[in-house]
């Protein structure tokens, strides 16, 4: 065995030192983690002002592209929404188009209601369909998340009244209205009577008749059917979300959930209410 020595000695103990106390304090930690937290930030924000590059670079897209055209189907004859040619629906058309072509010149209104739309969808005829439908009763259809509009679901008559406790209403089945006024009639009124309609015209004969003594109709509809004599009576029924509706998996529908989510958050949804005489998320 090797004689031990004083120089040994002291190597051994400083080999036995390890790392300095306190040496963790040394190191750049929260500067590190600042930079990390900036990146994450800034990541964020760039992911959050650039959502749309991934969509707009789909397959789908550059076919609808390459045809020059969007082609979406619009609820016709709707003060404010879409009427004589212009409203908040074509502005929203021309806003879908400007992010796909950057133009507006390639989009195409279709009047459509919610029988032709879906078989005119099916038939490669339309390309998104933007209703007051959270979804089509057929399959092979999806809606987007986020609403375009939201409206006032409202009780339409010729005569006012205080209460709806057996009055008789008519509204169109299988829709939003609906689902708002049976909740109504569980919640609210029980004496309430519900009569279900196959369509809007249906309902304008039998309001004129005085087959049922108001329509539950959204306010957007009911300013459109308004008449001298007709009242939209005071009763909290709830709100009409308006979607985008488009084939079962399609990019369209993740388009318009992102930049639906933007124009809501920068105004341009407001602006536009604004200029055709709707308010987006009235009461709600």
């Amino acid at each position: 065995m090797a004689n031990s020595t004083k120089f040994n000695e002291e190597l051994n103990q400083k080999k036995k030192r390890g790392l300095r106390p306190g040496w963790q304090d040394r190191l750049p930690v929260k500067p590190v983690l600042a930079a990390i937290a900036a990146v994450l930030v800034l990541t964020v924000l760039v992911l959050i002002n650039r959502p749309t590059s991934t969509v707009l670079s789909s397959a789908e897209l550059d076919v609808i592209r390459s045809a020059g055209v969007l082609r979406v189907g619009v609820d016709d004859g709707v003060a404010g929404l879409y009427q004589n040619g212009d409203g908040y629906e074509k502005a929203v058309a021309e806003g879908l188009a400007q992010l796909i072509f950057g133009h507006t010149e390639g989009v195409t209104p279709v009047a459509v209601d919610r029988y032709s739309a879906p078989w005119r969808m099916n038939d490669g005829e339309l390309d998104l369909v933007l209703m007051s439908m959270q979804a089509f009763s057929q399959e092979g259809y999806e809606s987007s998340e986020v609403p375009f509009f939201t409206d006032r679901c409202v009780i339409l008559a010729y005569e006012p009244f205080d209460s709806l406790a057996g009055k008789t209403i008519a509204v169109l089945e299988d829709t939003p209205c609906e689902t708002l006024l049976y909740d109504y009639l569980e919640s609210e009124e029980p004496e309430l009577n519900v009569h279900p309609a196959a369509d809007y015209y249906s309902m304008r004969v039998m309001l004129r008749a005085g087959t049922v003594d108001a329509v539950c109709v959204p306010q957007t509809v009911a300013l459109s059917w308004k008449e001298s004599r007709t009242q939209i009576l005071p009763f909290a029924i709830g709100n009409i979300p308006y979607y985008a509706i488009a084939k079962k998996d399609s990019v369209l529908i993740d388009l318009c959930n992102e930049v639906f989510y933007d124009w809501r958050l920068d105004g341009t949804f407001r602006d536009w209410g604004g200029r055709y005489g709707v308010e987006w998320g009235a009461n709600g």
